[in-house]
């Protein structure tokens, strides 16, 4: 579910309206309905640049906040329940909270970073077999997408079509990513799926435990090097003795147990990437150099606009071994002067010469 962000500011706190959902499980409304509190809260405070935990109360209509965490010094101020639907086993809800700002707000919050999505390698093949699983990569690579635009505001996601592994990521295929606008890649590897050999009696007899793992890696294209790297492992029954099970493409899958917890699992992937790039700086090349303009590649899908103040970053390159370099940070600012969604054309602020800036160099957003 898109994030429905109505907001109005009351001194220097924000309203946020935003709906939630989560799956009634066993009949558990008062356990969904927590979730889905959750599930709203947890984004307003990721749109709002914070993370969120919590546990709470609701007493006629208005959460208690018995315990409420969020990083970087925000706060919630109030949180207010709207409404409450239920359709089949899911549970919406709809509410208002009221947030006040970080007081150390990460600048780059403000800018969304590339990140391409690589689509899911099936390390056990044989492990698909039961229930037919061998598309599940592309369809969690999919329902990760979705989660990527739900809960990372910061990324700009881009998803494309073949896998790439750590092993595949030398310097030219790092570089050609980077130079094509990429800043971040999200890999990741299905590493089981295996059946439990015993039936869980708290589950019926026609069930066995079923496993998920994905091993998850976030890698920097500039730096060359991972920023984030997780295994996430889940179980839930798995209906054996059916000969026909839910395709991973169906909606009939994703509500199933199993599918369920391989969903929880994507969205803490979407949050822990969130988080790890919320405050990593915002970095493109220089495409071209004309006179004392120069073309970039970024522009308003990563969030820039006229009039941002922009920095350069000068890459000098050992002669015979490229992947080695220096980074110069030059005195000279650029002020954006025209913008479209992917390119922007900046000017120095100053009458300076910028004819030793090169196509190639870097620019980030310049410290306030």
């Amino acid at each position: 579910m898109i994030l429905l962000l109505v907001f109005s500011q009351t001194g220097f706190a924000t309203w946020y309206e935003v709906s939630g959902q989560a799956a009634v499980e066993r009949g558990n409304l008062v356990q969904a309905r927590e979730a889905a509190i959750n599930d709203a809260l947890k984004r307003a405070a990721l749109f709002s640049g914070a993370s969120f935990s919590a546990s709470q109360q609701l007493v006629n209509g208005i959460l208690q906040n018995e315990q409420y965490q969020l990083d970087s010094h925000s706060e919630i101020q109030q949180v207010q329940l709207l409404s409450e639907t239920k359709s089949q086993n899911m549970l919406t809800v709809t509410l208002r909270a009221e947030i006040l700002p970080q007081q150390r707000h990460c600048q780059s919050n403000n800018y969304r970073k590339t990140l391409l999505l690589s689509p899911f390698k099936l390390l056990p093949r044989q492990d698909a077999i039961h229930g037919n699983l061998f598309n599940l990569p592309r369809d969690a690579t999919q329902q990760l997408d979705k989660q990527l635009r739900d809960y990372s505001p910061v990324a700009m996601v881009s998803a494309i079509a073949t896998h790439i592994s750590l092993e595949q990521l030398n310097h030219q295929l790092t570089q050609q990513l980077f130079s094509e606008g990429s800043q971040y890649l999200l890999t990741a590897q299905i590493t089981d799926l295996s059946m439990g050999n015993t039936t869980n009696s708290f589950w019926q007899d026609a069930s066995k435990e079923r496993f998920f793992a994905l091993d998850v890696t976030l890698y920097d294209l500039f730096e060359q090097q991972i920023v984030f790297q997780q295994e996430y492992r889940t179980a839930a029954p798995w209906p054996y003795k059916e000969p026909n099970t839910p395709d991973s493409h169906s909606q009939a899958f994703w509500n199933m147990p199993y599918g369920s917890k391989i969903a929880t699992i994507l969205h803490a992937v979407a949050e822990d990437v969130q988080q790890h790039l919320r405050c990593q700086p915002l970095l493109s090349q220089v495409s071209q150099v004309q006179q004392q303009q120069l073309t970039l590649n970024m522009g308003t899908a990563q969030g820039l606009k006229v009039g941002d103040t922009l920095e350069i970053i000068q890459i000098q390159r050992h002669p015979s071994q490229p992947a080695i370099r220096q980074l110069l940070h030059s005195p000279i600012r650029l002020t954006v002067q025209s913008v479209n969604q992917h390119r922007s054309w900046a000017i120095p602020q100053q009458q300076q010469l910028v004819s030793h800036i090169q196509a190639g160099d870097l620019v980030t957003i310049a410290p306030r």
